[in-house]
């Protein structure tokens, strides 16, 4: 899949037609002391294009384009092998993105705007835990990730399980001091049993009694127990609602305080802060529905108890009326009531509640620890066994860098006897190891070696790779080699490679056919959308 062009039916924009390997858009730098170009459309061109092709969220260019301009229509027109696809986004509907999630997440490392050059694996459009881009990076160097996926889905619920533990063995009737409370209530409850024994039940008939004593009690006793219970939990599920989960903030505050520093307060930022904060509110939201529910549920409960108990204690004073002894109904009541509380949280005390429970979830978190060793042990003998296409990757990319930076590189994964993976890169001169990847210069260029290896061995669709600004700030021997390298592999292996670019010290060895626009802000009709807006 190559990109042919991009048009629009917005008046002025600038139609791009891309060459079949290597196409630079170049923007004109400013005259001498007003700084580099911005904002002449280059970013925002590959911005339409991820945008249009893989439905990324709305940029603040995009939402831009959207309320400046009428009719915000335009088509990317696509090489598919001999065969040509128009896909048209018009903005003023509702989009969808024209491929599926698949094909998106195997162009995650063929598209790379400024900000993303920190990192080779990690890319800041990466968002959420291991599992969301490690077994993804797996597969794209040639290994099978699902060891690793599953891995990873066990270890989720091992966490599940633990805390699940902690609150149960929290939530449980363990205390400091258990004994010394056990104590208490019993004797507490011998002095209720002797008063209860005192009373003058002798007028009473010995059915009514039994039924009193083995029935109706009984059941009192439980349904109290019940409704102990389920107030506890109710106050627990009460509190809980009352907690929010996470810290409130708006990205407006925290633009605040970079302007109140004078920190530049980056787009990316914006963006990457509005998704926290969209996470935050959706898992709020998640976390207050199922509490609530659990809260209804638990209500409802303690009314139907409620509900028994009323009735249970209606019958228990219609037996009652039995008895002749003068104030023994009274008292009866009074004691009763103490008793029935007594008895439950006796109970509730010299058993813990959550016992069976917790007991269930231990053993099977550990029959699940075993299953993750087995999975890690896998996931090592993945990488260790079939990493034919990864040594590929490394050669290429060692290769890359040795062309442009004369740095002799390397790509590692390091794992550990948990089977987790690390992916760093290492240099060394004259044997030993060296810093020389960490300057912000060498980074940039490891990060587009690394996706260009990547490309060469996942070229099935003789497929594209964008990277904007990656030498921008370069000195004029690095842009050189590098210009010559991508231009070289790209008709070598037949893929598409696009890069953005400042004209400032532009080798010679760029040819005019390479530069498919040029973009300037001498004039509007210079510019990608024929405005400034």
């Amino acid at each position: 899949m190559k990109i042919h062009g991009i048009s629009s039916e917005i008046p002025l924009f600038r139609t791009v037609e891309f060459n079949k390997n290597f196409s630079i858009v170049l923007g004109v730098a400013k005259s001498r002391g007003e700084g580099k170009s911005h904002n002449l459309g280059k970013t925002t061109l590959i911005e339409l294009i991820d945008h249009i092709l893989f439905g990324s969220r709305d940029s603040e260019r995009i939402k831009a384009i959207k309320e400046n301009f009428p009719n915000p229509v335009f088509t990317v027109e696509l090489r598919m092998g001999s065969e040509t696809r128009k896909i048209v986004a018009d903005y003023t509907k509702k989009k969808k993105a024209a491929f599926s999630t698949e094909v998106k997440q195997s162009y995650e490392y063929f598209i790379r705007f400024q900000d993303d050059y920190k990192d080779e694996f990690r890319k800041v459009s990466i968002r959420g835990k291991d599992l969301s881009w490690k077994p993804l990076l797996l597969r794209l160097m040639g290994f099978n990730e699902r060891p690793l996926v599953e891995k990873y889905e066990i270890e989720s619920t091992i966490q599940d399980y633990d805390k699940f533990i902690e609150i149960a063995a929290s939530s449980g009737m363990k205390r400091e001091g258990r004994a010394e409370e056990i104590a208490r209530l019993e004797a507490r409850r011998t002095e209720l049993m002797n008063a209860i024994a005192s009373l003058n039940f002798g007028s009473i008939e010995d059915s009514t009694s039994a039924q009193l004593a083995s029935e109706v009690d009984s059941r009192i006793l439980y349904a109290k127990r019940e409704l102990f219970v389920q107030r506890k939990e109710l106050s627990a599920v009460t509190e809980a609602l009352r907690s929010t989960a996470f810290v409130q903030f708006t990205p407006e505050r925290i633009e605040q305080i970079y302007a109140d520093l004078n920190i530049y307060f980056g787009e990316q930022v914006k963006r990457d802060l509005s998704d926290v904060q969209e996470f935050f509110v959706q898992v709020t939201e998640n976390r207050s529905t199922a509490l609530s529910a659990m809260k209804k549920r638990i209500l409802e409960s303690v009314s139907t108890l409620e509900q028994e108990l009323t009735i249970l204690n209606e019958k228990r004073a219609q037996y009652l009326q039995l008895i002749v002894a003068p104030g023994s109904i009274d008292l009866y009541r009074q004691l009763s009531p103490q008793l029935a509380e007594t008895e439950t949280e006796l109970s509730l005390l010299k058993q813990d509640v959550y016992r069976e429970s917790i007991q269930t979830a231990t053993a099977e978190r550990n029959l699940l620890k075993t299953q993750q060793l087995t999975l890690a042990a896998q996931v090592a003998s993945e990488i260790d066994e079939h990493d034919a296409t990864f040594r590929e990757i490394k050669s290429h990319y060692h290769q890359i860098m040795a062309d442009v930076m004369d740095i002799d590189s390397e790509l590692v994964i390091e794992k550990n006897s948990t089977g987790n993976l690390d992916f760093r890169t290492i240099s060394w001169r004259d044997q030993s190891p060296s810093q020389e990847l960490k300057g912000e210069m060498a980074k940039k260029i490891s990060c587009a070696a690394f996706d260009v290896a990547l490309r060469i061995v996942n070229n099935d669709d003789s497929g594209f790779i964008i990277h904007d600004g990656v030498i921008d700030n370069a000195d004029r021997n690095i842009k050189k080699k590098f210009i010559e390298a991508m231009k070289r592999r790209s008709i070598q292996y037949n893929f598409q490679y696009i890069m953005t670019a400042i004209s400032d010290d532009l080798p010679d060895s760029v040819e005019h056919e390479d530069i498919v626009i040029t973009l300037s802000d001498k004039s509007d009709r210079e510019l990608l959308l024929g405005r400034t807006f």
